[in-house]
C-alpha cells in the first residue's frame, strides 16, 4: 500500500467523520405511492400525513424480519451502529444530534440503558475487581471508602454518577467554541448521556481484557493507562464536538477534569453530612459543616473562574482577528 493509497484511505474516513450520509442516494421523488394506511397520495420514502414507510403492505418473511431486527434496535438508527459512530466519531456524532439530524443515531438515552445493562451483566460475571469489606462508618474516610466500594461493584451507575458532574464545567469551559457555541445545559446533559456510554463501552472491553491471563504487568500500570485512556477519550470527544485545537482542547479537558474532581469531593463531603445527622453518628472533626460551605463556595468560584477564563480567551482571540 503506497503513500497515495494511504491518503485517499484516510480522506474517505475523515470525509465520513464529517457526513456519513454523504454517500446516501436521495429518495425518489418521481412515483406517487398510495398509503395502505391512511390512503394519501404521496412521493417520497414516507407519508406526510401518518409517517407510514412507502411500499408496506402484506406481510411477508422479509417484513418480519425487519420487525424483530426494528424490536432489538438493528434497523432504522440501529443500536450496533450508533456504537461503531460513538467509537470512531463520538464528538461528530454528538454534533449531529445536537443541530437535529437525530436520524443518525439511535436514541440516546435508550442506548445508555441497554449499555448499562450490558455492563451490569458484565461485572456480574467478572466481579474479581469490585470486592470490598464491609465496616462500621465512624467518619468521612470511612463513609467515602465504602461508597466508592458500592460503586465499584456498580460500576455502570459510577460512570453515569461521574459524568453528571462534568456538565457544569463543560458548560463554563466549552460555552464560546467555534463548531458548538453556546451550548445549553439540557444539551450538555445529552452530552454527558453520549460521553457515558462511550465510557461504558471501554471500561466493557478494559473488563474482558483484565480476564485475559497477561504476565509481567502490575496492577497500577494498568490503573494508569486506563486513566490515561479516559482522559484522551474526553479529549478526542471535546475536540470533535467544539472544534477547538489540540492545545485550548486539552487545557479544557483537563480543567473539566479537575472541576470533576472538586464536585465530586462536595457531593460526597453534604452526602456525608446528611448520612452522619440522620444516623446521629459524631462529627467528624475533617469534614465538619463549615468545610462543606466553604468547599461549595470554592466550586462556585471555581466554576464562575473556568467561564470568564472561557470567555477572556474568545474575547481575544475576536479581538486579533480584527
Amino acid at each position: 500500500m503506497n503513500l497515495a493509497t494511504i491518503r485517499h484511505h484516510r480522506a474517505r474516513y475523515r470525509a465520513w467523520q464529517l457526513d456519513p450520509t454523504r454517500d446516501v442516494k436521495p429518495c425518489d421523488r418521481t412515483t406517487t405511492h398510495h398509503c395502505a394506511n391512511c390512503g394519501s397520495e404521496f412521493t417520497g420514502d414516507f407519508c406526510y400525513q401518518c409517517g407510514q414507510r412507502a411500499g408496506t403492505g402484506r406481510i411477508t418473511w422479509s417484513s418480519i424480519r425487519r420487525g424483530v431486527m426494528e424490536l432489538w434496535g438493528l434497523g432504522t438508527r440501529s443500536l450496533p451502529y450508533t456504537l461503531w459512530q460513538l467509537v470512531w466519531r463520538p464528538g461528530y456524532l454528538i454534533g449531529d444530534y445536537l443541530r437535529g439530524r437525530r436520524q443518525l443515531s439511535y436514541p440516546p438515552i435508550k442506548m445508555l440503558v441497554i449499555v448499562a445493562l450490558f455492563t451490569f451483566l458484565l461485572l456480574n460475571i467478572f466481579d474479581s475487581s469490585a470486592q470490598g469489606t464491609v465496616v462500621e462508618i465512624t467518619n468521612f474516610d470511612t463513609f467515602f471508602d465504602q461508597t466508592m466500594d458500592w460503586f465499584l461493584k456498580h460500576l455502570d451507575w459510577l460512570m453515569l454518577f461521574l459524568m453528571s458532574l462534568f456538565i457544569l464545567p463543560t458548560y463554563a469551559l466549552f460555552r464560546f467554541s467555534p463548531r458548538c457555541p453556546r451550548h445549553t445545559l439540557p444539551e450538555g446533559f445529552f452530552i454527558q448521556v453520549f460521553n457515558s456510554s462511550l465510557l461504558l463501552l471501554f471500561f466493557i472491553v478494559y473488563t474482558l481484557l483484565s480476564a485475559l491471563p497477561i504476565g509481567g504487568i502490575s496492577a497500577n500500570v494498568i490503573n494508569a493507562i486506563c486513566y490515561a485512556a479516559i482522559l484522551l477519550l474526553l479529549l478526542r470527544v471535546y475536540k470533535q464536538l467544539f472544534g477547538f485545537g489540540w492545545w485550548g482542547s486539552t487545557w479544557r479537558t483537563a480543567m473539566v477534569l479537575y472541576c470533576g474532581a472538586k464536585l465530586l469531593g462536595l457531593t460526597a463531603e453534604l452526602s456525608y453530612q446528611f448520612y452522619s445527622h440522620y444516623n446521629h453518628l459524631p462529627a467528624d472533626s475533617k469534614y465538619t459543616a463549615d468545610h462543606c460551605v466553604i468547599s461549595g463556595l470554592y466550586a462556585l468560584l471555581l466554576m464562575a473562574g473556568c467561564y470568564v477564563a472561557a470567555y477572556a480567551v474568545d474575547y481575544a482571540k475576536k479581538r486579533l482577528k480584527r
